[in-house]
């Protein structure tokens, strides 16, 4: 391989992780007669499952311990502790001589069909000329690391699973100048993209999925500019992204790479693709780089309420800009990782809110607002609100259960309003909550909730009140009026604190 492009496959202290999987599909015939017919016992798809594992160690060995990574995972890159041994450290700082490699990373085949796959690296941001002086190996086993090569995989048999050993370490030159102090590079992704390979058989040979193809995934990075300009070429990719391809009838995967200190206003229904279709974009930048929600016709929503309907839309590094933010994407899946968000989330309404790192100073007002599933995941909530997360519901979950997941989060009340950290409001009948929190730190709640009474009927459920410590965790109020204020039984809510 050569060293620019060994250069350009960089991988900082971030890292995400997608993987991409396509499913393999039968199609089945029945016979009939006049005098008999014949049943088939069981018609079942092949499953296409590959996984990736990480491990804090350079080589791994036979018992080498792995943990199964997550879309939302990140790794930092691995520093020697006084005992000995290594452990992954997202304060590292470069300097000359240095060496620090990733946690190894273990790609497995967990299906019963047999793979090929490909690893691509994509997305780098920052001072890319940092990577000039930083030489960096990869090895996919024993053998140098080519991305975008393939690779194969046996399927799944019994409790033996085929795998591959990927390890990537960096070495920064010992005679590099000041020149390069203070530079970053981060934003960096892995993607494995895997497809059925010609291996297993049909009545006829191994070759019926030969043209299997792999998913698509397009990187586009956009240069840096006046804000005019780069809101445009963030237009011009979105529509790309979501533009259905007359070969597949698909959407193409996008990831989207934003340049620092740009401000970059999503207009309401950017990113909703054509009716039947989904858009899976991902907006990657630096915290210098900002993103406004806007909906330019305004009306009864507001003009902070961006409507992106059937889009899986996922924000990552940014700097979500103050205001009210009203975000809908009905039909799709929302994720902010590793994100600054200034102003108050209201309206999550989606399949699917996941939060994973981000730093909130405003509350999230309106929580499973047309959303059944929201999972919080080392957030940190540092509000003058008096609550962090406040659960709102108004008629579009009716007769569902609302889940509510909150784990390894901080949350500080710096106001000491008097105010549980999660906060229930607004309940409609026929609803079922099931809040979990998790490993989570509580300053600034030691005063008894009160009800809030902007609307002057208001009542604190004083036996809804959880507290750790010396903290209250969790409480709801109702206003004792129905549809929208309905007072939960024992079955309706179930709220567990570990």
């Amino acid at each position: 391989m050569k060293k620019n492009t060994t250069k350009r496959s960089l991988l900082a202290s971030v890292l995400a992780l997608v993987m991409c999987v396509t499913m393999l599909v039968g199609t089945t015939f029945a016979w009939f007669t006049d005098s008999a017919s014949v049943s088939v016992s069981k018609i079942e798809a092949g499953k296409l499952d590959i996984d990736v594992y990480y491990a804090d160690v350079i080589e791994p060995k036979e018992d080498t311990v792995w943990t199964q990574l997550t879309e939302n995972s990140k790794l930092s890159f691995l520093r020697k502790q006084a005992n000995g041994t290594l452990a992954q450290d997202a304060s590292i700082l470069w300097e000359p001589n240095c060496t620090y490699s990733l946690p190894a990373l273990k790609i497995v085949n967990n299906g019963n069909l047999a793979l090929k796959y490909k690893v691509l690296i994509t997305g780098i941001q920052g001072n890319s000329e940092l990577n000039d002086v930083i030489d960096w190996t990869m090895k996919l086993g024993d053998a140098d690391f080519v991305m975008g090569s393939e690779h194969r995989l046996a399927a799944k048999s019994g409790d033996t699973v085929a795998s591959d050993i990927l390890t990537i370490q960096g070495h920064m030159d010992a005679d590099a100048g000041n020149k390069y102090q203070g530079m970053t590079i981060e934003g960096v992704s892995i993607t494995v993209l895997a497809t059925q390979d010609t291996v297993e058989n049909d009545s006829f040979s191994n070759q019926y999925d030969k043209f299997a193809q792999y998913p698509d995934v397009a990187a586009v990075t956009i240069a840096a500019g006046d804000d005019a300009t780069v809101n445009n070429a963030v237009k011009d990719a979105i529509a790309a992204a979501k533009r259905v391809d007359t070969a597949t009838g698909k959407t193409t995967p996008t990831q989207i790479v934003l340049p620092a200190n740009a401000t970059v206003t999503l207009e309401s229904g950017v990113a909703t693709p054509a009716q039947g279709q989904t858009s899976d974009i991902k907006i990657t930048g630096d915290k210098t780089t900002k993103i406004k929600f806007q909906n330019s016709n305004g009306g009864s929503d507001g003009s902070g309420t961006t409507y992106q309907d059937g889009a899986n839309l996922t924000f990552q590094g940014v700097t979500i800009s103050g205001g009210t933010e009203q975000f809908v994407a009905r039909g799709g899946v929302v994720t902010f990782i590793d994100c600054t968000i200034n102003g108050e989330i209201k309206k999550t309404t989606a399949d699917k809110f996941v939060f994973s790192g981000c730093s909130f100073t405003a509350p999230v007002s309106q929580a499973n607002y047309g959303c059944k599933d929201i999972v919080f995941d080392g957030c940190k909530f540092d509000t003058t609100d008096g609550y962090g997360i406040k659960i709102y519901s108004e008629g579009y979950e009716k007769d569902k259960t609302n889940n509510l997941t909150v784990k390894n989060c901080k949350f500080k009340n710096t106001a000491m309003e008097a105010k549980s950290a999660i906060f229930l409001d607004h309940i409609i009948g026929g609803i079922t909550y099931n809040i979990t929190i998790d490993n989570c730190t509580f300053e600034g709640f030691t005063a008894v909730p009160t009800a809030n009474n902007k609307w002057g009927n208001r009542e604190l459920i004083t036996g809804s009140i959880i507290k750790s410590g010396e903290q209250y965790v969790f409480a709801y109020q109702t206003g004792n009026t129905e549809p929208y204020h309905h007072t939960l039984d024992a079955s309706q809510l179930v709220v567990t604190v570990k």
